[in-house]
């Protein structure tokens, strides 16, 4: 079917298309109600009969609209018309993750978090709305030019409401099986854990620009998700950072137990990742391959030697199979041979040995009895003095520099004790921010375990000037800890909702800080609504659109069916959306007419050469007219050509005794 230049609805104009996808095509579109330009996805001809695609496009665009978020495609708009199924979306600049990577190879790890970060937090709103998206994979992703992600393509989501039926086919998996978590690969049940692993495939290819897994067939692939764990992107990729690597592998773990469980445990490691790029923080422990998994362990004999038990390994992340043969290799006797023959010799020891021996015998004791001695002196010195030991009251020292307390109570013999180091914003360093006992405690043991202040946390304060408001606080307070405060401004040259400014950048500030950013918030004008004036005189037309405070510029064109003066065309159609003070186009009917005009009123016995008859044109200049003069009936008449109007004069011997205008 050709689309290109048909209006769906009655206002969605299809200009080119722009994407195809395994069961729609992708076409940019103007919005001629909004005069806007937006994408509009249309299901394939060979789907369009098959009610149980009809039902998953439907769901795509249920699934998607219901979801507001800065990293999530909008959709706008949802029908059908003439049988064509469609979906009106937000038009995205045409470059997918799948492209930057192919362009890019590997990312730094950097980028492969931030990236990260933003298809975890629209993971994050799915899934709170109880929507899996299943198949996320870098060709769903878009980036605009500063790197902003939108997921997109909700064609196989799945609403996890206890109502809701999987959109799966009972002999299909439907996704695509480069980015399958293992139950997905198995046509098992899938949630949101699944979505978690994609992105770790995702991340993965991100990081190292390879997949995980490749093979020849699709079942192959399938079968190495079920199977086999991949080898780890620092060992493909030596600048892939330890907690990048440690996330990866979290993510594709096989097991949904030992997965992240949400996309918000995610986002808390990947922001961690990007606020400390050096330190580990994933615990990955040896465990089974399904934690917490019953698991059958067979007789062991000397035909069938065979584990049951699958252990990963806590460094490599690979899982390894204990094989039969292997194992009966290693069990190899470890005594050495003896012959049953060989009688053991003793040795006979000289005087000389056994005086040495006695010796040293000696002295074991000696020291033995010395040890005994001390403790037992020790436990009868403490309890002579048990009763002896006064209590002391615990000073208040919170808020105090700890190298100071320890000199002003070190001859009142109490030990200070830190139990963690944290930044603050109330505490400088070295100041002591909690301690325990409290104060005020009296006990005999002079021990006082603190928290010591590292003082303020810096960090870079990243540049959003240009972007999303959405995207910007995103970045300042969700991945650093800033608070976000902003101020609209009306901008002529900054599209409303991106920032314009902010009052720190490219410096360091200490988290918790307060980041006002300014923000535009659109030209100021008000919006219009451009009524129809077509077939209207220009007059009225004129006024009309000068009502809604519009500018109005007038070009002429000639239509013989149409008188002079009425409008033909209007450069915006009705229920456009303006703003006062644009500028429309009107064209009017301006086409020259022939125009004979006789005039009565002449004295009796009047000459011809005593009448003159001047004409003025469309406003032009008053010209004398050739006229003819009947002197029976007393009248003149006269031909003109024009477009609007002519005034005339007659006058004899020249006095003035008719005048008048006519229109053509």
């Amino acid at each position: 079917m050709e689309l290109i230049g048909k209006i769906l609805a009655g206002r969605y104009e299809i200009i080119e298309k722009v994407g195809e996808g395994g069961m729609a095509y992708v076409f940019k579109a103007r919005d001629n109600l909004l005069n806007r330009y937006v994408a509009v996805k249309i299901l394939k001809n060979e789907y369009s009969k098959d009610e149980v695609f009809v039902k998953r496009f439907r769901t795509e665009a249920q699934s998607a609209a219901s979801l507001i978020h800065p990293n999530i495609v909008s959709v706008f708009d949802v029908g059908e018309d003439r049988e064509i199924s469609y979906i009106v979306m937000e038009l995205l600049e045409n470059k997918t993750l799948k492209d930057y990577i192919q362009e890019k190879g590997s990312l730094s790890n950097e980028i492969t978090l931030k990236i990260a970060a933003q298809i975890a937090s629209a993971l994050e709103a799915a899934h709170k709305a109880h929507i899996v998206h299943r198949d996320i994979k870098p060709q769903n992703i878009i980036l605009n030019r500063n790197l902003v992600a939108k997921v997109t393509d909700f064609g196989i989501a799945k609403v996890t409401s206890a109502t809701s039926a999987t959109i799966t086919s009972t002999e299909k998996t439907m996704g695509s099986v480069h980015y399958f978590s293992p139950e997905h690969a198995k046509g098992g049940y899938t949630d949101a854990k699944s979505d978690l692993y994609s992105l770790g495939v995702v991340m993965y290819e991100m990081a190292t620009g390879k997949l995980p897994f490749d093979a020849e067939s699709a079942v192959s692939v399938a079968l190495k998700h079920i199977q086999e764990m991949p080898i780890e992107p620092i060992e493909v990729n030596p600048n892939v950072s330890k907690p990048l690597n440690e996330i990866i592998m979290k993510a594709m773990e096989k097991s949904t137990a030992t997965r992240y469980q949400t996309a918000t445990e995610m986002l808390t490691d990947i922001s961690l990742a990007l606020s400390k790029p050096t330190n580990s923080l994933v615990s990955r422990s040896q465990t089974s391959i399904e934690a917490g998994a019953t698991q059958v362990i067979p007789v062991l004999n000397d035909e069938n030697i065979v584990p049951n038990v699958r252990i990963r390994q806590s460094t490599g992340g690979r899982t390894a199979y204990a094989a039969s043969n292997k194992y009966r290799d290693e069990r190899v006797n470890t005594q050495p041979d003896v012959d049953d023959d060989v009688q053991e010799v003793k040795a006979v020891k000289t005087p000389q040995e056994k005086k040495k021996k006695m010796i040293i015998t000696l002295s074991v004791v000696a020291v033995l009895v010395i040890i005994v001695g001390i403790v037992f002196g020790y436990f009868i010195k403490k309890i002579f003095n048990s009763g002896k030991e006064q209590e002391v009251e615990i000073p208040y020292i919170i808020g105090k520099n700890i190298d100071d307390l320890k000199k002003q109570y070190e001859s009142e013999g109490f030990e200070f004790i830190q139990t963690a180091a944290e930044n603050s914003s109330e505490f400088k360093e070295g100041e002591v921010i909690t301690q325990k006992p409290d104060a005020g405690t009296k006990t005999t043991d002079k021990k006082i375990y603190y928290t010591i202040s590292r003082g303020e946390k810096l960090v870079k304060v990243t540049n959003v000037e240009g972007k999303d408001l959405k995207v910007a606080k995103y970045e300042l307070e969700n991945t650093l800890g800033f608070i976000v405060e902003e101020e609209k401004k009306i901008s002529d040259t900054v599209a409303a909702g991106l920032v314009i400014s902010q009052d720190y950048k490219d410096v360091e500030r200490p988290v918790g800080s307060i980041i006002k950013l300014t923000v535009s918030s659109g030209d100021g004008k008000t919006q219009v609504i451009v009524p129809s004036v077509v077939g209207k005189n220009v007059n009225d037309a004129k006024a009309a659109l000068e009502k809604e405070k519009l500018k109005v510029e007038i070009e002429y064109g000639e239509d013989e069916s149409k008188s002079n003066g009425t409008v033909l065309t209007q450069s915006y159609p009705q229920n456009s959306v303006l703003k006062e003070g644009d500028l429309i186009t009107i064209k009017v009917n301006k086409r020259i007419v022939n125009k004979t005009v006789t005039v009565p009123g002449i004295p009796d016995g009047t000459k011809k050469d005593d009448i003159s008859v001047k004409v003025s044109v469309d406003g032009g200049a008053s010209n004398n007219t050739t006229f003819t003069y009947d002197e029976e009936a007393g009248s003149v008449t006269f031909t003109v050509n024009g477009y609007e109007k002519l005034d005339y004069t007659i006058s004899v011997n020249g006095s003035v005794i008719n005048s008048g205008s006519t229109s053509f």
